[in-house]
């Protein structure tokens, strides 16, 4: 789930949104060795970084702002690169109803979808009164169950259409005036929305959860938080808060589940479970009620603050981190370990 946290990302949003020529509908395939190279392509002031992580037909897929990378095993296989500059993807999201994976380019803010072997342009859909600043800053967030795949932004949700290139307007929630979808969820026969209330200025804000299914039913989520992801589980709707708070949403309750930490990311497992990071604990899935380690943290106490990704395939762990101060790195489990994929 990707909020574009990232001093990086921003600057380079600002940069494309000068000049834009126009994004190629395929995608150049280049080898591992390219990587480095690319890398050092990059302005003194950005760095490498990542914003986001996704198992796919057995590989691994890392979204950067050098293009979408892809990882086999523990080690660089090559990488998607659409333009030599500006190369900055939002994503990956994986579509479980229709088999594919998706990104958003920044550069023109189109999207794509992948079959595993072929990439389709598909329109972006837009509200009534498009995109703002903001709403390109804020990004976008593509959500999947079974039988839909939906994408949120600009504070709509749209579903993909059964022909897979076109978009279906959800319904908006009876939300205060100038609220926000966030993000939508999943629960029984309920399609729960994550809806950032009246107008934000700068986070943290006010959320509430709105049950479509049954009437719109509306529960308070938090009184003051910013949206940091979202996962639909075996035992209910995960939340998780920007500064590191993680909340439980079942029919008619939300509650705060007690953490090992602060949570920094989450995910769902392929059995359907919660799986979590926890700054300077470890990666963790939740277990009838239970915190199981899966994974030490790979960082020392001494690691400055960054954003951080999960992904899980099979009982297969991917972690990556950015930040401004170099915490750039991405991990996948080995044993009972992380182990970082070298890049350099």
């Amino acid at each position: 789930m990707n909020i574009r946290s990232f001093g990086a990302v921003l600057l380079f949003l600002m940069l494309a949104s000068c000049s834009r020529s126009g994004v190629p509908a395929v995608p150049r395939l280049l080898s591992a060795n390219q990587i480095v190279p690319t890398i050092r392509t990059l302005p003194k002031d950005i760095s490498f970084a990542f914003s986001g992580v996704a198992f796919f037909k057995g590989k691994l897929y890392v979204s950067s702002n050098v293009g979408l990378l892809v990882v086999n095993g523990a080690k660089p296989e090559g990488f998607y690169s659409w333009i030599k500059r500006d190369d900055v993807i939002e994503g990956p999201w994986v579509d479980k109803a229709n088999d594919a994976l998706w990104i958003q380019h920044a550069h023109d803010d189109s999207l794509y979808r992948f079959d595993g072997s072929t990439w389709h342009r598909v329109e972006l859909p837009s509200p009534p009164d498009g995109f703002t600043r903001g709403d390109i800053l804020t990004g976008f967030l593509g959500i999947s169950t079974p039988t839909a795949f939906w994408l949120v932004g600009g504070g709509h949700v749209w579903r993909l259409h059964s022909d897979r290139a076109s978009w279906v307007t959800e319904p908006q929630p009876p939300a205060p005036k100038y609220s926000a979808i966030r993000a939508v969820a999943a629960l029984d026969s309920s399609l729960l929305y994550i809806v950032r209330e009246e107008s934000e200025i700068t986070p943290p804000s006010k959320y509430a959860v709105y049950n479509r299914e049954n009437n719109w039913a509306r529960e308070s989520l938090s009184e003051k938080m910013d949206f940091g992801g979202v996962v639909s589980s075996t035992e209910g709707v995960y939340v998780r808060a920007t500064e590191g708070t993680l909340f439980l949403i079942r029919p008619g309750n939300v509650e705060v589940v007690g953490t090992p930490g602060q949570c920094e990311a989450i995910a769902q497992t392929s059995t359907g479970k919660l799986l979590a990071s926890f700054v300077d604990r470890g990666v963790f899935v939740r277990e009838d009620g239970k915190w199981n380690l899966r994974a030490p943290y790979p960082y020392g106490k001494q690691e400055g603050e960054h954003s951080a990704y999960l992904a899980e395939s099979n009982g297969q762990i991917a972690y990556a981190t950015s930040s401004d101060s170099g915490s750039n790195s991405l991990w996948v489990q080995r044993a009972d370990k992380l182990e970082r994929v070298p890049f350099d």
